[in-house]
């Protein structure tokens, strides 16, 4: 016996990626637009409004939301002071030999602890303030103590 025909299943639409961005100094929606100039190797941004600008250097796998999301963090960076010399073409891993780390604070400060070395010198908490098994309803048959 033949089998019937199979439908093909529908493609599935592609998200578009957006091509318009939301201007970081004048908050206007859609109005800083992208540029990608594959031949040259730049991406450029521009505000319509306020005349704000970006440029970077692209290749062939960047899309504009790539630029954009350079620009806020640069934008952030500028913000925190942290503004480094960008030279067209400079590898921004080479530019993580300039960040300083604060070792002035000792994170592995372990004299603090309340561990003793031994685990056999943990007693067990008696007093007022202890929670005990009658009063959390829990059977204690299994407790050798008596």
């Amino acid at each position: 016996m033949a089998k019937g025909k199979k439908q093909a299943a529908p493609t599935k639409k592609k998200p578009t990626l957006a091509k318009r961005f939301k201007c970081p100094f004048c908050a206007n929606d859609d109005v800083v637009e992208a540029k990608m100039d594959l031949k040259s190797g730049t991406g450029s941004l521009s505000c319509r409004i306020c005349s704000a600008s970006y440029q970077m250097p692209i290749h062939h796998l960047h899309e504009p939301i790539d630029v954009f999301s350079e620009w806020l963090d640069d934008c952030e960076a500028a913000e925190r002071g942290e503004v480094a010399a960008a030279r067209p073409g400079d590898n921004k891993r080479q530019n993580m030999k300039n960040v300083v780390h604060d070792t002035s604070k000792d994170y592995d400060d372990d004299e603090d602890d309340d561990i003793p070395d031994n685990p056999m010198e943990m007693k067990k908490a008696e007093g007022p303030g202890t929670v005990g098994n009658a009063s959390l309803g829990l059977d204690d048959s299994d407790d050798d103590s008596e």
